[in-house]
This record gives C-alpha cells, structure tokens and sequence, in this order.
C-alpha cells in the first residue's frame, strides 16, 4: 500500500505502507532520467530517500549521470578488479566446507607455495601465462628441494616433489573455479595441460602374516594392537586415533566389530584437545568386522593402556588426548627399519588388509565396504593378488 508525500520539483517520494495496519514501512523515491526512464529505488526512511534524490539531480546537472543499475555494475566491476587473488583466496576458504586436515593443508599450501607469487595480484588480472609460469617455477623448486632432503640422507624416491606440485595446484584450481562459479571470474586462468594428474611415486608393500607379527612386536607396547587393528581391517591411520572404546565391541570374538564414527587430523600439532571430525567420506562411517584372533589382543591393550570410560581413546596420547600422528610415525620409522622395509608406510596395513580380503574371495562390493568407498576407483581399492 503506498500514499503520495506532496509534491517536487524532481523525482517523487511514496510512504509504502502495511496493508494491515496502515503503519508507515518505507519510502520509495523515483524520477524520469535522462533517458525517458523511470528509476525507482525503496528507503527505510524519507530523509535517505530525499538524499538519493538530490544526489541523482546534481548527477544529471553535471552531466555525469547513467542509469543506476548501470552504476551499480560498473562499481561492483571495480571492487572486483581491486581485489587481489589473496583476499579472494582468504574468503574462499573460510567458506568452503573442509575437513580440519584439508584446511590446514590449504593453509600451508597458500602460505608456503602460492600466495607469495600470486597474492599480490588483482584477481581478475591473473592469466593462464601468471599460472603457468608460476607452475613452472615451482616444479624447479620442488624438485630442487627433494634434492636437497636425499643429499642429506632422506631415502631416494621417497618424495622427489611431484605430489606438492599436485597438492599446490589443486588447491589453486579450486580457488580458482570458487571464484568463477560466484562469477568474479569469467574462466578460471589454471588450465596448465596434466597439472590435475599425479600417479603416486610409492608403490604399496603388502605383509605377509610373519611379517605383521613381526612388526607388532617392534612397535612399542601401547602402539602393538594397532598393527594387527589396521592390517585385518583396513582403517585408515586418523580412523584408528580416533577409535574410542564404544567403537569397539569384543563382547563375541566370532561377531567382533570395529565402529568407524570419526578421523582424527593428520597434520602435526593437531588434536590435543580431542579434535576428531567427521569420517572421510559418508561411506567412510562403517562397521568392519575384526577377526577373532585380533580380540585377545585389543582387550589386553584396553585394560593396560585406555582409560576408563566408553569415550576414552583406545590409543590415546601421553595425557590421554585423541594421538598425533606423529606419535606413530616417530616408532613406525625405526620399526620398519629394523624390519628391512625402509618404503613401508603406515597406510600400507590398509592396502595389505583389502589385498588379504581379495585374496580370500571378497567380492569388490565388500571390498568397497570395507575400505569406506563408495567409488570402485580409487586407490586403496586396487590391490595385489
């Protein structure tokens, strides 16, 4: 409902009121422009609407005056050009919805690898020459910097940078991508041929049963559960610090199940508080059977190394806090030495447990259950036989 408010020498002003109760909500001005069109704009009071119009007056006075959606669009244009690729970068992030480790991966990734060559940029400045110059700088850097680690006695093949370059270029291109689909860009500048494709430099080590006694037997005692834990069931290392007791139910040996709820971070200096978020995936949230041989085992390391209580951590850290990983990676290293298998990575239990199922006749649906994924491609999936 709307009431006309006296006459002007330019434009008009309207109340706009509640149908209901007749109580003023708003006022709208508007006028003829320049070009013969009407220009309406709604105000919460009369004074800013009056101000709008004495401004559009002196604009057209001046001779400076253009439609006002059209000065709209030029000034969201301009805002857009003045922001650099790092505020764009800052923004994105803080809104994407990222699992804790991959946030902070982003983080270090930004810091580190991109924004000190490209932060400074106006973000719609940015051309596939700026991305694919700085792709080219940083893969001399990278591999430079992996030189320089098996100079100093770091294990040949171990890393020769190619999954840093991956790791900075995706979170790049997301970046990137964010910005078109809330159409800041037109098209996103990362377009350098192959910068999505990485194979992974280590190949999986899959144990033989010895070979995972063994092992065990060189982790320390609050660590030797886990090694049979993560071999039989195939989770992954954040899923297993993130096990609490009610994840774990031992009641029945011949009906043992393992209870996937939660992963805990993976990078260092994380989780001291209990910081344990969502699984992988929504197929990572799963229940896995545990051989019965593994029971004995795990109720032994419950009684001497978890505490009490069903949301206490069944491989808790020194004050009882959800394990960093580097808790396991600082005995995992000596432990595979001794072994003989410098190459051995923690995730190859997993790889071990899917390739042991297949090997015993599990159809690719349960492996897929087992692993937590939902797609038959990807990587822990393909094993040996």
């Amino acid at each position: 409902m709307t009431g006309t408010s006296g006459k002007r020498t330019f434009g008009e002003l309207e109340k706009r009121k509640n149908a209901a109760t007749g109580k003023v909500t708003g006022w709208r001005a508007r006028y003829t422009g320049p070009d013969a069109q009407r220009h309406p704009k709604t105000f919460g009071d009369k004074m800013a609407a009056e101000a709008w119009l004495n401004a559009e007056r002196i604009l057209i006075d001046r001779g400076g005056w253009k439609p006002p959606r059209v000065r709209e669009a030029e000034a969201r244009l301009a805002e857009q050009r003045s922001i650099t690729f790092r505020e764009w970068a800052e923004r994105s992030v803080a809104n994407k919805k990222l699992r804790p480790n991959t946030r902070n991966r982003y983080a270090k990734v930004l810091k580190n690898r991109i924004l000190p060559e490209l932060g400074d940029i106006p973000l719609r400045d940015l051309t596939r020459l700026d991305i694919t110059n700085w792709h080219t700088r940083l893969t001399t850097t990278l591999a430079r910097e992996a030189r320089e680690r098996q100079a100093k006695g770091h294990k040949k093949g171990t890393s020769d940078g190619r999954g840093a370059l991956f790791s900075a270029y995706q979170v790049l291109s997301s970046i990137l991508n964010d910005a078109v689909a809330h159409e800041m860009l037109d098209a996103s500048p990362a377009k350098v041929k192959g910068g999505l494709q990485y194979e992974v430099v280590h190949d999986p080590v899959v144990l033989t049963p010895e070979q995972m006694w063994q092992l065990a037997d060189l982790m320390p005692a609050h660590l030797t559960a886990i090694v049979p834990l993560a071999t039989t069931t195939g989770l992954r290392n954040g899923e297993l610090r993130a096990l609490r007791r009610r994840h774990l139910d031992l009641s029945d040996p011949t009906r043992a199940v393992v209870r996937v709820r939660g992963t805990a971070p993976n990078h260092r200096g994380a989780g001291f508080n209990g910081e344990v978020g969502e699984p992988k995936t929504k197929t990572s949230k799963r229940d896995v059977a545990i051989p019965s041989f593994v029971v004995p085992i795990l109720r032994d390391h419950l009684e001497q190394f978890t505490g009490q209580g069903e949301d206490a951590f069944v491989f808790p850290g020194r004050y009882g806090e959800v394990l960093n990983r580097s808790g396991i990676d600082d005995h995992w290293k000596v432990a595979r030495q001794q072994l003989g298998l410098d190459d051995l990575h923690v995730h190859d239990l997993r790889h071990t447990a899917l390739t042991w199922a297949a090997r015993s006749g599990a159809t690719l649906a349960e492996l897929m259950a087992i692993a937590g994924h939902a797609n038959p491609t990807i990587g822990s999936v393909r094993f040996s036989v």
